[in-house]
C-alpha cells in the first residue's frame, strides 16, 4: 500500500541563546529528517545542527547568517532516517555576539514509503 508523505516540524525558539543540546522529540514511527533550518535575530553569528541519538545529522554545522534570514541544509538520505524510538535534538553549536533570538526548525517526513 502506498502512503502520501506528511510533513511536520519540530521547532526550538530561544531568547538569548547559548550553546547546548535541546531534546525535541521521540520519533513514534520510522520517518526522515528532510531539512534543518535556522533563523537568527541580533548578534554576530550562530551555528546549529540536529542530532539523532546524539549523532550529528548535518556533516557540518549550519551557519545562521546573515541575520533575519532563514537558512537551511539537508542531511544525506541515510543519515536522515529515524527509526521508531529515536531521539531528535536541536543543537546550538555557537551563539556569537549575543543573539537576541534563535529559531531552529527540523522538518520531518512521516508516512513515506521507503
Amino acid at each position: 500500500m502506498s502512503y502520501k508523505a506528511r510533513l511536520t516540524e519540530r521547532v526550538l525558539t530561544l531568547k538569548t541563546p547559548a550553546a547546548g543540546t535541546h531534546v525535541l522529540w521521540r520519533a513514534p514511527v520510522a520517518c526522515k529528517v528532510k531539512a534543518v533550518r535556522a533563523y537568527r535575530v541580533g548578534g554576530t553569528g550562530a551555528t546549529v545542527n540536529a542530532t539523532k541519538n546524539g549523532g550529528n545529522l548535518l556533516a557540518a554545522p549550519l551557519s545562521a547568517a546573515p541575520a533575519a534570514t532563514w537558512v537551511s541544509a539537508s542531511p544525506t538520505a541515510a543519515v536522515g532516517k529515524l527509526a521508531a524510538g529515536d531521539t531528535l535534538a536541536a543543537v546550538i553549536v555557537t551563539a556569537d555576539g549575543n543573539p537576541t533570538d534563535l529559531t531552529i526548525q527540523i522538518d520531518v517526513e512521516l508516512d513515506a514509503n521507503g
